[in-house]
């Protein structure tokens, strides 16, 4: 059995916790993953600066971003995007001092690109605090092509790059940030198992 929490490289995803001992706090959070920003600061407001980039998701329009302003009137970013959220992060981690707590809440796909894209600046991902919200999609990487198809609902999927179908295993790449996926009918072409939505 593939599936479930026996899988040692599938990540362990927790609710949001201040770090007491930080010297400043740093929350990104995307959609639905607002309202576990509101539910840290619910715990409390930390003495320490906070910094909170929150991107909308327009597919779904979800936006938090009003009542977020109300608990970080001063340094609250609203992004249209994920994109220009993880622009703007790699603009300012440069500026970020010793000490500095990452708390990240949204997608698994948004999740793991926060922590690509801190990875340079010396933030290992084990020192960022993570909750996964929303959907359960995953991002697969193609062990064929090596191209990443993202949002991955389903048990099987078309590659992205090669257009070859995919079995979608639970082991997880940290350094992708994402799943691996085999060819299902690489002995049988054309032979495929019945393609499951099991990732909502």
């Amino acid at each position: 059995m593939e599936r479930g929490y026996w899988i040692k490289s599938k990540p362990i995803y927790t609710s949001l916790v201040w770090h007491e001992k930080a010297t400043s706090h740093l929350v990104l959070a995307s959609g639905i993953g607002g309202m576990a920003a509101l539910k840290l600061f619910q715990q409390m407001h930390p003495a320490q600066p906070v910094t909170v980039l929150y991107a909308r998701y327009a597919q779904m329009e979800v936006d938090y971003s009003e009542t977020l302003k109300k608990v970080v009137p001063d340094n609250l970013h609203v992004f249209k995007f994920e994109e220009d959220l993880l622009t703007e992060l790699k603009s300012i981690m440069p500026h970020m001092r010793m000490g500095l707590r990452i708390y990240v809440a949204g997608s698994e796909g948004f999740i793991w690109d926060v922590a690509k894209a801190v990875k340079p600046f010396g933030v290992d991902d084990a020192h960022i605090m993570k909750e996964q919200t929303d959907t359960l999609a995953r991002n697969v990487y193609c062990v064929h092509c090596k191209a990443v198809t993202k949002s991955v609902t389903t048990n099987i999927v078309a590659c992205c790059g090669c257009e070859r179908m995919l079995f979608v295993r639970d082991h997880f790449s940290r350094n992708l940030g994402a799943y691996m996926g085999l060819m299902v009918d690489a002995e049988s072409p054309g032979e495929l198992p019945a393609i499951e939505e099991i990732y909502p």
